[in-house]
């Protein structure tokens, strides 16, 4: 049976040595203090760095959205991005998370923060479930079809929480209409990543926070 399956981010001031981890620093120098932290805090500083780097630095971010989701074009640009200092840390000398979990916070910053979408970023609301190659892909065709739901569970809930959990719930049996037959039945999603895919493809198709 095909589904969701829960994951867990950790936000650090520490680089973690894990090559699961995306590890960049600040743009800030002189502090010495450290130390490591996760769950909520994880998640609520990088939603603040999703918002900021789309809003503050626009031109990065829609490098890495122009990439193909969870390529190696994606790694090689995201690798160029953040191997330099990042302003949107704010007073965090760094930060450590599944790298492609960035990408998503970036897109949900872009529909959060109302950005406009920009030409050639468009993607089509109408995707077929047999042109579905992709999380990104299955993400487009259900947020097309399901708007209003997509728009709940992106503005009316938090990543990790239990509101997130019950509205992804209730979600799936839409989401899955999306997945093409040859889909393995045994498959699980990330729900964070699916979260952010749904996040980028509302703001890529156009449809702009209800609030």
């Amino acid at each position: 049976m095909r589904g969701f399956k829960k994951v867990q981010v950790v936000a650090a001031l520490l680089a973690l040595p894990s090559p699961a981890l995306a590890q960049f620093g600040g743009g800030h120098s002189g502090h010495s203090t450290q130390w490591s932290f996760g769950g909520r805090i994880a998640f609520d500083e990088l939603d603040a760095f999703g918002g900021c780097f789309a809003t503050r630095q626009t031109g990065d971010a829609l490098k890495l959205l122009g990439t193909e989701a969870g390529s190696n074009d994606e790694a090689r640009v995201y690798k160029q991005l953040f191997s330099k200092e990042q302003y949107c840390l704010g007073n965090l000398s760094g930060l450590a998370v599944p790298w492609r979990y960035v990408r998503g916070a970036v897109g949900e910053g872009f529909y959060d923060r109302r950005v406009p979408l920009v030409a050639g970023m468009a993607l089509p609301r109408d995707l077929p479930p047999a042109k579905v190659q992709s999380v990104m892909d299955a993400a487009v065709c259900y947020a097309g079809k399901n708007p209003a739901d997509a728009r709940r569970l992106i503005e009316a809930t938090k990543p990790s929480t239990k509101e997130e959990t019950a509205a992804l719930d209730a979600l799936w049996p839409a989401f899955e209409a999306c997945l093409p037959p040859n889909m393995p039945k045994g498959y699980e999603f990330d729900t964070l990543l699916v979260r952010y895919r749904i996040a980028e493809a509302l703001w890529r198709q156009g449809l702009v926070h209800s609030q």
